[in-house]
């Protein structure tokens, strides 16, 4: 049965069929929704536009009387790795000869270090050589062969009796140019040096700012120039069958690693109220 649309009275709107009635509201509501969304839209643009637009700091603008101030930090912590260059050095009438030698005793170093819980993972090969060896005609008397491996220790209180034990596997060929204490994991040390260094920026600005007669008001920029040292292998040879010694721990000593921080910090100042 189709709905039919009854005439209303005069001045009043005409009644809706069944199929309007049930029809309108949906169109409403999507019509209610679209606007909502189109609104929420032009909010999100509207602070997304905001949260990108960068906003200088108070009081920064250029020309503002600044302070300027350099500083550092320090702080210590107990080395908890050490890292060793330790190699084979032999000689030999033949290059043949020599390098069949060196590759002999590298392997009876690498199996040592093996046996004495060094992983795989913590040695490396960083260098290795071939010389020829002249007499003072100019004539090539032989050769010598250099194989060096990079090795990490990180139980300290066995590393004396794993370089010992390194060193009696291959007698007189072994050569360690050097060792170097560090701390592993160097961001709470760090962490502590840049801390003090801007503790220490902050009291030298205030001076300052007292004898210029200037309060400090807030800061600009604070810059970080800390470079971390590099581990120092330089050494001399080492070769623990000297003179007929008998095989005993090395003794090492870690002692402290001292890190440092060197920051920069610009201030704001103003003339001193009062």
């Amino acid at each position: 049965m189709s709905d039919v649309l009854i005439p209303a009275r005069a001045g009043a709107r005409p009644v809706p069929s069944s199929t309007q009635r049930q029809g309108c509201p949906a169109a409403k509501r999507r019509a209610v929704c679209l606007a909502v969304l189109m609104a929420l839209a032009g909010t999100l643009t509207a602070c997304g536009s905001t949260a990108s637009a960068s906003t200088p700091a108070p009081g920064c603008a250029p020309g503002t009387p600044r302070l300027t101030v350099e500083a550092t930090g320090q702080a210590s912590a107990s080395p908890d790795t050490l890292t060793i260059s330790i190699g084979v050095d032999v000689s030999d009438p033949t290059a043949v000869a020599a390098l069949s030698d060196a590759n002999d005793r590298a392997t009876t170093l690498t199996g040592a270090l093996r046996g004495s819980g060094v992983t795989a993972a913590d040695v490396q090969s960083t260098n290795f050589s071939i010389f020829p060896k002249f007499a003072l005609s100019g004539a090539i008397t032989g050769y010598e062969v250099s194989n060096t491996l990079l090795v990490t220790l990180h139980n300290l209180s066995d590393a004396g009796q794993v370089v010992d034990t390194a060193g009696s596997s291959v007698g007189n060929a072994i050569r360690i140019n050097g060792l170097a204490f560090a701390v592993s994991n160097t961001g709470n040390v760090d962490g502590q040096a840049r801390a003090a260094a801007v503790t220490t920026a902050a009291a030298h600005a205030r001076a300052m700012a007292t004898a210029a007669h200037r309060s400090l008001r807030g800061i600009c920029s604070i810059s970080d120039s800390t470079t971390g040292p590099s581990p120092d292998l330089s050494g001399t040879a080492f070769n623990s069958s000297v003179a007929g010694v008998p095989p005993s721990a090395v003794p090492l000593e870690p002692g402290t690693q001292q890190a440092s921080a060197q920051v920069t910090v610009v201030y704001v100042v103003v003339p001193k109220s009062g």
